[in-house]
């Protein structure tokens, strides 16, 4: 008979590392304001300006929507040297919808449930805990995150450690034993582990559908720069990814992935001003930024980034929030999407800014008609609105959130996770 891995979490946390429940509370950990705005901006080369049709016809070119979700909460805490170190568990989903017969169907869903600990951190400060290694399999530095997640088996991840490897080959130290009384800092470390390994689990996922179906484009929320970070500890397969190290492997990866991306927090320094026209037909500026900005929204030179004002026509209705720019989407289109030649896969990545800026000013290259064929979709894609919030009814697209509403419907509860202090269970 299976075991519930929360039946093995609240054995662990009650009779192994003496833990305490914390007082109950209906807020997640993660809950936060979503404030799309722009709070950095970075030189970037402006490298074409495309007039799309508001109301495009043709069919729908992306088929799969890939989205996820994540609730992360403190569930216990425990006594170190007369210090209260706060543990924490996390739900994470990934899913893919389809889009067949103009409806939106599930397609394919991954989860994990992670208890979130600073379990090198715990060990320095006292021996004992040694010995009180937890149940299930370690999410870490070692890599194959997503095999771990498709086992379906209870995992842990130790905070104190980044999942990145060093120049000298070893994790490094995010967490000591005199943080611990940082309760803040823990908290931290602890959300900002759920959210890498939520992208890990997005890119394990966009994987999988690139393997399934080749040649059918997906359309992801969030920035695509993410897999150029973590393919290493997705899979070994996607050692490549990582800085472009085999130009193939990310070819192959890229070439059909579009990243829609709605808290836009970096923009380029100048230009967006012919974003924001209001003239009748959308002019969609698009940039390439010259380096990779570790925030929520990466960018990387690997990517085209197109600005869109998706539905000028609400702003009347609805008065845009906080910035002049909380109505703009960023679409992420990475250049193998574009320049999808088979020569050039072993280089892509080594052309050079003229050549790709003379062949998207060239109205007849195919490279040209391609980035025109993914603009189009996109502004295929801003009807019908989505029963949002006010914000993301400006910048998201319909299939993105009706994918995040279909996870979201799956989490655990906030009280389905503390259960594991409910000793009706035991």
């Amino acid at each position: 008979m299976a075991t519930d891995p929360l039946d093995l979490l609240r054995g662990y946390l009650l009779d192994n590392a003496g833990a305490s429940p914390l007082p109950p509370s209906d807020l997640p950990e993660e809950r936060a304001p979503d404030l799309p705005t722009a709070t950095s901006s970075s030189p970037a080369q402006e490298m074409a300006r495309l007039e799309i049709d508001p109301f495009p016809e043709g069919s729908a070119l992306f088929r799969f929507f890939v989205d996820g979700v994540q609730r992360t909460v403190p569930v216990a805490e425990i006594l170190v040297n007369k210090v209260r170190v706060p543990l924490h568990l996390s739900h994470l989903i990934v899913g893919a919808m389809e889009r067949a017969d103009r409806e939106l169907r599930p397609f394919k869903v991954r989860e994990a449930l992670v208890l979130l600990l600073p379990y090198q951190a715990l060990q320095v400060a006292d021996s004992a805990w040694s010995s009180r290694r937890p149940p299930g399999r370690e999410l870490g530095s070692a890599g194959r995150i997503y095999e771990a997640v498709q086992s379906g088996k209870l995992l842990y991840s130790d905070t104190s450690l980044t999942l990145r490897l060093g120049s000298d080959g070893r994790p490094g130290i995010l967490l000591q034993a005199g943080d611990l009384i940082r309760t803040g800092e823990v908290r931290r470390k602890a959300l900002d582990r759920a959210k890498e390994l939520l992208r890990i689990m997005e890119i394990g996922i966009l994987w999988e559908l690139r393997q399934e179906c080749p040649e059918n484009w997906i359309l992801l929320d969030g920035p695509v720069a993410p897999p150029l970070k973590y393919g290493r500890l997705v899979a070994p397969a996607l050692q490549g990814l990582e800085e472009i190290a085999r130009p193939d492997i990310a070819f192959d990866f890229l070439r059909r992935v579009v990243g829609a991306v709605k808290r836009v927090q970096i923009v380029p320094q100048s230009g967006l001003e012919v974003a924001l026209s209001s003239d009748k037909r959308p002019v969609l500026p698009i940039y390439r930024f010259g380096e990779v900005i570790e925030e929520d929204d990466a960018v990387t030179k690997e990517i085209l980034s197109a600005f869109l004002w998706l539905r000028r026509e609400l702003a009347g209705e609805i008065s845009a929030l906080w910035s002049t720019v909380s109505g703009l989407a960023r679409i992420d289109i990475p250049i193998p999407a574009v320049f999808d030649d088979p020569a050039r896969r072993n280089g892509w990545n080594t052309l050079d800014e003229r050549d790709i800026t003379d062949l998207l000013a060239d109205r007849s290259s195919a490279e040209r008609q391609r980035l025109e064929e993914i603009l189009r979709s996109i502004v295929t894609e801003r009807w019908p609105v989505p029963a949002s919030t006010v914000t993301r009814m400006l910048v998201e697209l319909f299939p993105i959130a009706e994918t995040e509403l279909w996870l979201t419907a799956q989490l655990r509860t906030v009280y389905e996770m503390r259960s594991v202090f409910s000793f009706s269970h035991q």
